[in-house]
């Protein structure tokens, strides 16, 4: 029987998933994602296919899976595995393929509407009496109307976009490669990073973290947003300037920001992000959703499948 490792970071419930959800044919078995390289040695040597969440791990532990046919993570970044230790050994790597999108879109959504209609504040202010103390009538927004621009239009980026095309907006996207689709079906443009900044009212951010992206949104794409532009991000921390954003969002040259990434995860108590008034944050949950864990996991077996009948794996990372 094909040996199969799961190294689960979450709670033993999605490991549970993971082995009901098992085809015949295949041993499985799971630990800790938190294990040493050396524990996590010992546990891959003998494995054909290892799956991660979070996607993370060593080329140090790589070279010592002698038997490793496929490495499947169950989210969407990869930032965090030894991908060039993982080419050098021809070992594919694949991402979820798309299947927490739906999850991120929604949170990302949800983001947007607690930051434009503080909701925190308001639920705040009820409970402590305070009625609406918050709420001045001119400090809540309205979606309608308002310019969106997504950053990285990929599976996710799409589904934001048509989400918020509901709300009736107009959307524009930074992307190096078209989407046909959502420029035929919603109108939306592609445009340069530097219309993109200038142009939109709301950014949200969708784009994998690699060293092109990296620092993508710096001083000077600061210096050309509106002071009404709030910024969602639940991809990755790193995509923005830390300094540049931190500046920007404290002296009120852009309106506002929701986060459910971080520069340090978990986020830091005295994280200076969080001392702002105008941030609003989660615990990058934005891919957290119970049916969610069904959509990775099932798409995780059938990548296995594939590689067991000699078939290429669907959501290869390609660099």
């Amino acid at each position: 029987m094909s040996k199969v490792l799961f190294l689960n970071g979450n709670a033993q419930r999605v490991a549970d998933i993971f082995c009901e959800m098992a085809p015949e044919g295949f041993e499985v078995s799971y630990a800790s994602s938190k294990l040493s390289d050396a524990e996590k040695i010992s546990l891959i040597k003998d494995a054909e296919y290892v799956m991660l969440h979070p996607g993370v791990i060593s080329g140090d532990v790589l070279r010592e899976a002698k038997s490793l046919k496929l490495i499947q993570s169950l989210t969407a970044g990869y930032d965090k595995i030894d991908i060039e230790t993982a080419k050098q050994l021809n070992i594919p790597v694949a991402t979820n393929g798309g299947a927490n999108s739906w999850s991120v879109a929604e949170h990302s959504i949800a983001l947007l509407l607690a930051l434009y209609k503080r909701l925190i504040e308001c639920d705040k202010s009820v409970r402590q009496g305070t009625w609406r103390q918050p709420i001045n009538g001119f400090n809540t927004f309205d979606i309608v109307g308002k310019t969106v621009g997504i950053i990285g239009a990929g599976n996710i980026g799409r589904k934001v976009a048509r989400r918020l095309k509901a709300f009736e907006t107009d959307i524009i996207y930074y992307d190096p490669f078209p989407a046909a689709d959502i420029e035929e079906e919603l109108g939306a443009r592609k445009v340069s990073l530097e219309e993109l900044v200038s142009s939109a009212d709301i950014i949200s951010m969708h784009a994998p973290l690699l060293k092109e992206t990296w620092g993508l949104v710096g001083k000077k794409e600061f210096s050309l947003m509106k002071p009404t532009t709030v910024i969602i991000n639940t991809c990755r921390a790193e995509l923005v300037d830390k300094d540049a954003f931190f500046e920007a969002l404290k002296s009120k040259k852009i309106a506002g920001a929701a986060l459910d990434v971080f520069f340090t995860e978990p986020a830091l108590q005295d994280d200076p992000f969080l001392t702002l008034d105008n941030v609003i944050v989660s615990p990058h949950t934005a891919g957290h959703a119970c049916e969610g864990w069904y959509r990775r996991i099932s798409f995780a077996w059938e990548n296995v499948k594939k590689v067991a009948a000699g078939q290429a794996p669907a959501s290869i990372v390609r660099v």
